[in-house]
């Protein structure tokens, strides 16, 4: 008599091709997150660049958006609340009145709209005077760190996704090129 089942090769089998397909998943939805911050990140720079260029053309310099530093970032990132017991899922932050957020003066007087009510990273843009030297690690690198003889500006996107602020994703341009140097870019 025989019985009806599955042998353990076949179980086996099965367990090797799940796992297999688990490992792509993973992969192409860590990709769709990549793409989706990345996008972000491009669209925001993109829009604090007209903005800074159209503040310039009516008021002859640029704004910052917030302290001046870079580390004045919106929307901030809440570690504690981003990241409870250690979750490493991207958090999203709240950018609009409508989520409880308070745009800075800099972004109201740019008219910086984020679009949504909520953002995977954190912006600033870094202004300086005519004859001013730049400020803060990421504008040095980008710009250098003698005195500019025209007014200036740079922004910056930073993107932190699983707690771990030694890895952030960091998104730079200037007033001065169009291009977007990434850093970190899959982090």
């Amino acid at each position: 008599m025989r019985r009806k089942g599955f042998t353990l090769v076949e179980l086996m089998i099965v367990v090797a091709i799940l796992s297999v397909l688990a490992v792509v998943a993973g992969t192409a939805y860590r990709r769709y997150l990549d793409s989706a911050r990345t996008t972000e990140a491009y669209a925001m720079l993109g829009e604090i660049r007209s903005r800074q260029e159209a503040y310039r053309a009516e008021f002859s310099s640029y704004l910052n958006t917030g302290t001046g530093a870079e580390s004045s970032l919106f929307p901030a990132v809440d570690s504690a609340a981003c990241y409870p017991s250690g979750s490493k899922e991207p958090c999203q932050k709240a950018a609009s009145a409508a989520t409880g957020a308070t745009l800075p003066t800099g972004w109201a007087s740019l008219g910086i709209n984020p679009g949504r009510t909520t953002l995977q990273c954190g912006y600033a843009a870094i202004a300086g005077a005519a004859a001013s030297s730049v400020t803060g690690t990421e504008g040095v690198r980008l710009l250098g760190s003698t005195a500019i003889a025209t007014p200036w500006w740079y922004a910056i996107a930073i993107c932190d996704n699983d707690g771990d602020t030694s890895k952030n994703a960091t998104f730079v341009t200037a007033f001065n090129t169009t291009v977007v140097t990434a850093q970190n870019e899959h982090k």
